[in-house]
């Protein structure tokens, strides 16, 4: 499993480098180039548990929230609905209702 981290600061939150650096300390993760900020791959709860406690520590008390996304490796196929059919002139509610 691959999870990723964004990281949300404000001008009364620690610095984003003394973040990363705290980051990178405690659990060993980097910044990366892209839509999220860190990334973690994981293959048991226990080791899941691990790092995000870690980064969960290297945050507390800095002011810095964050936001984790946990996806699968293989990609995620979703079947699409169908839109309703439009409503005809005579009818008085849509048959999806």
């Amino acid at each position: 499993m691959r999870t990723y981290i964004d990281l949300y600061f404000s001008p009364e939150a620690v610095s984003p480098t003394e973040i990363g650096e705290r980051i990178q300390k405690a659990s060993g993760l980097s910044f990366i180039r892209g839509a999220h900020d860190l990334i973690f791959e994981w293959s048991t709860i226990d080791e899941f548990h691990e790092i995000l406690g870690r980064v969960h520590t290297a945050l507390a008390g800095t002011g810095v929230l964050y936001r984790v996304e946990t996806v699968t490796e293989e990609p995620a196929f979703v079947e699409p609905i169908p839109w309703a059919p439009p409503l005809s002139n005579g009818q008085g509610t849509h048959p999806a209702f």
